[in-house]
């Protein structure tokens, strides 16, 4: 009897330790990477840029600083409005179509002109982002997630 509850024991332990399909999160390689950024300039270097992906707040864009949103593949649209303010409408779209495994990269430029300030977006290639990236730091509203 011993023999026979020792075996089923061990049976449902090794099932347990393979089964692992619990955890609903997607696996690194089945989703995309997009990395925003947004370069340092004196023009609008006090404005917070609210970034959003699919309609949904990730951050606070802050001057020289980057954010990293991991998404599923399929088209994404990032966009973003000063501030964050829900009556303001949203500034500038961008749409990213995703695969998994690859990593995408927005490059933010704040555009100045006398009556108002913008965010411009563009998707640039990783050898460009990866030099203007090289100083940037992950903005503290990360930083302050990831620590949690």
């Amino acid at each position: 009897m011993k023999k026979l509850l020792f075996a089923c024991m061990a049976i449902l332990m090794t099932a347990a330790t393979f089964a692992g399909g619990n955890d609903p999160r997607p696996k690194k390689a089945e989703t995309a990477t997009i990395y925003i950024y947004r370069t340092g300039s004196w023009s609008g270097a006090a404005n917070n840029w609210a970034m959003f992906v699919d309609d949904k707040k990730v951050c606070k864009l802050s001057n020289n600083r980057f954010i990293k949103v991991e998404v599923a593949p399929g088209k994404h649209r990032v966009s973003s409005k000063i501030g964050g303010i829900e009556v303001l409408k949203k500034e500038t779209e961008l749409e990213i179509d995703a695969e998994a495994g690859k990593s995408y990269y927005v490059a933010c430029n704040v555009k100045q002109s006398i009556t108002r300030a913008r965010l411009e977006m563009v998707e640039v290639t990783k050898s460009s982002a990866d030099k203007q990236m090289e100083k940037m730091t992950l903005d503290k509203c990360q930083e302050e997630s990831e620590t949690k």
